[in-house]
C-alpha cells in the first residue's frame, strides 16, 4: 500500500464505520424513544402499512360500540320505564278491584275513580319520559333503532314498544264509572289483562335486546383486543434489546472515531521522512 498525503484510504474507512455505527444509534434511539421498532413507513413501509390497515379496523370497532352504548342507553330507559308501569299496573289492578265492588258508596266510588286516573296517568308520563338522546322507544310511532355494529354494514336492531297505545291510552279510556265496568277490565282477556301482557312482551324484548347490544359490545371489544396484540407483535420495540443494541452501536461509534484520529494522523508521520 502506498503512502501519500492526498489519498487516505484509512481514514475512509473510518469514516464508513463511524456511519454506519452513527445510524445504528440513531435507530436503537428511535425505537427507545417511540417504544416501536416500525414507527413510520421509514422504518418498515410494508409492515407499517399492515399496522395502520389494523389500527383502522380498531377505530372502525370503537366506533361502532360507541354508537352501541348510545343503543344501550335507549333500551336501559325504556327497561327502566317499562319496570316503573310494570309496578304501577299493580296498584292500578289493585284499584280496580275495589271499583269492581257493586257495594260502594257513591263518594268511595268517586274516590278510587280518582285515584285510578292518577295511577293511569303515571303511567302515561313515565311513556313520555322515557326519553334517551332525543329517542323514545316506548312513544306511540315509535320506530326501531338500527344500530352499526361493525365496519361492514352490519347493525343491531333495538325494537320499539308501544306502551303509550297498548297501555297509558287503553287504560285511560277505559270506563270504570260502574262496577261492571272495572269488572270487565279484569276478566281474563280483558283490557287490562291485555295491557299486563303488553308490558310483559315489552320487557321481555328489550331485554332481548339488550343482550344483543351487550354480547356485540363484547365481541367488537374481544376483536380489538386481538388486533392490538397482534398490532403489537409487528411494531412494538423490545426494548430491553434494544438497550443492548444501542450500547454496542456507540461502542462501535467510540471505536470508529478512534480509529478516525488514528487514520487522520497517518499523513502526519510521513513528514519525518524529510527531517
Amino acid at each position: 500500500m502506498i503512502s501519500s498525503v492526498n489519498t487516505n484510504t484509512g481514514s475512509y474507512s473510518s469514516i464508513n464505520s463511524f456511519g454506519l455505527a452513527q445510524n445504528a444509534v440513531n435507530s436503537a434511539q428511535k425505537r427507545i424513544g417511540t417504544g416501536k421498532k416500525v414507527a413510520d413507513a421509514y422504518d418498515n413501509g410494508a409492515a407499517f402499512a399492515v399496522a395502520e390497515k389494523l389500527r383502522g379496523d380498531t377505530a372502525v370497532l370503537g366506533a361502532a360500540n360507541e354508537r352501541l352504548a348510545v343503543g344501550k342507553g335507549m333500551i336501559d330507559v325504556a327497561m327502566k320505564a317499562s319496570q316503573f308501569i310494570s309496578s304501577s299496573m299493580s296498584d292500578v289492578k289493585a284499584t280496580l278491584v275495589k271499583l269492581s265492588d257493586s257495594s260502594l258508596s257513591e263518594r268511595d266510588r268517586a274516590n278510587y275513580q280518582a285515584q285510578y286516573n292518577n295511577q293511569v296517568k303515571d303511567i302515561g308520563a313515565f311513556v313520555k319520559d322515557a326519553k334517551y338522546n332525543g329517542v323514545n322507544l316506548l312513544q306511540q310511532g315509535a320506530q326501531n333503532q338500527n344500530i352499526a355494529s361493525n365496519g361492514s354494514g352490519g347493525s343491531v336492531t333495538v325494537q320499539a314498544q308501544d306502551l303509550e297505545s297498548s297501555v297509558a291510552s287503553v287504560l285511560s279510556g277505559a270506563d270504570v264509572s260502574t262496577a261492571a265496568g272495572a269488572a270487565a277490565l279484569l276478566q281474563p282477556g280483558g283490557t287490562f289483562s291485555q295491557a299486563e301482557d303488553s308490558v310483559g312482551s315489552a320487557m321481555n324484548g328489550l331485554a332481548s335486546n339488550a343482550r344483543s347490544v351487550n354480547n356485540t359490545i363484547k365481541g367488537n371489544s374481544s376483536i380489538m383486543d386481538a388486533t392490538d396484540a397482534g398490532l403489537g407483535e409487528i411494531v412494538d420495540a423490545d426494548l430491553a434489546k434494544e438497550a443492548a443494541s444501542l450500547s454496542a452501536a456507540q461502542a462501535r461509534q467510540q471505536l470508529a472515531g478512534q480509529s478516525l484520529s488514528i487514520a487522520n494522523q497517518a499523513p502526519q508521520s510521513l513528514l519525518s521522512l524529510f527531517q
